[in-house]
């Protein structure tokens, strides 16, 4: 069962309905945290995201869990990692905790008709395409609790926010983000021949859109958006003529497989393109972060101040290890790589 803590009236940074002139807006946080949850990514979530948007609403949806899920992609393999959950509390008290027992009660008919066009370049099945699903979920889930939240506390259940932003937990913000500044943004890096997935916000509509659509807009992108040339080689393996010439004819046409099969960027492209919604590119870095109290600073390398270390010093939490920031010559004048936080 989703546990829903709300204490009372929404639980919002200097929330104030009073100003007539000041849109109506919520932030929505989503997906796991990791156990530096309080020391990395909230103190950036507060002073780039909180304290931008004093007035909106804040929503949190993540997965009741203890101990932090292995993954060999992104190189976190340690089970002995634990997670404080009762730190999201330290964010709002207007919070969805779901079991992970829910969630495939919920879902585990969408594995099953996903998996088979799981995204080859992740590797194996099915570590990375479940953790998308995973975060699909949580995003729909927090997208429900501010509806539910605003149904009980609206006459009519009718919206009453104008903007609306929906960012990842497990990450750092490095620079403020204004959720009122366009109808409908990404940030600028990571896109992968898609959209970049970490945040989006925009109109009430729009995120309504990029929110609560991606599971019922399924069937239109199988039939319509995947590459089915290469899905075909998936289901239905071929003798090794046929595959050889598959592989030639797709060679030379010098086409990526970015959107071959469920692959998060290129699946939010199309549903954002099929829906008519234009996007505005804003230069937002935002480093993800993994287990080990890790950030990854090279995730906006090549953006204009965030490729090298001096850009980096200046945005990097000040408990960051001197010596993580070292080029490889030590002089500091190379490219980012890795961050740790002590």
């Amino acid at each position: 069962m989703a546990q829903i803590k709300n204490n009372g009236p929404l639980a919002a940074a200097g929330h104030s309905p009073s100003n007539p002139t000041t849109p109506k807006c919520a932030l929505l946080f989503f997906g796991l945290i990791k156990e530096s949850f309080a020391t990395i990514s909230l103190p950036s979530i507060q002073k780039n995201i909180l304290s931008i948007n004093p007035t909106c609403d804040i929503f949190l949806h993540t997965y009741n869990v203890t101990h932090l899920p292995l993954n060999q992609r992104n190189g976190e393999h340690d089970p002995s990692l634990q997670v404080n959950i009762s730190q999201v509390y330290l964010l709002t008290h207007n919070v969805t905790l779901e079991s992970m027992d829910a969630f495939y009660k919920a879902r585990q008919q969408v594995l099953n008709r996903t998996r088979r066009f799981h995204h080859t370049k992740w590797g194996e099945c099915c570590t990375s395409h479940d953790n998308m699903i995973k975060q699909w979920h949580s995003i729909q889930g927090v997208w429900d609790l501010m509806n539910m939240t605003m149904t009980m506390t609206t006459v009519g259940g009718k919206s009453h926010y104008e903007q609306v932003g929906l960012f990842r937990s497990d990450v750092y913000y490095t620079r403020p983000i204004d959720i009122l500044d366009s109808k409908a943004a990404v940030p600028n890096f990571a896109h992968h021949r898609g959209y970049n997935d970490r945040l989006f916000y925009g109109t009430y509509e729009n995120a309504r859109i990029w929110a609560s659509e991606r599971f019922s807009f399924l069937d239109t992108f199988e039939k319509v958006y995947m590459r089915h040339d290469d899905l075909e080689l998936q289901i239905h393996p071929l003798d090794a003529w046929s595959k050889m010439r598959k592989l030639f004819d797709k060679w030379r046409r010098r086409r990526r497989s970015y959107n071959q099969g469920y692959h998060s960027e290129t699946f939010v492209k199309s549903l954002l393109d099929h829906h008519g919604i234009r996007v505005d590119f804003i230069e937002h870095c935002v480093w993800r972060v993994r287990s080990g109290y890790k950030i990854l600073a090279s995730d906006c390398d090549g953006m204009k101040g965030f490729s090298t270390f001096d850009d980096v010093r200046r945005y990097s939490p000040k408990n960051v290890s001197s010596s993580s920031l070292l080029g490889d010559d030590g002089s500091g004048g190379g490219k980012a790589v890795t961050l740790v936080v002590v």
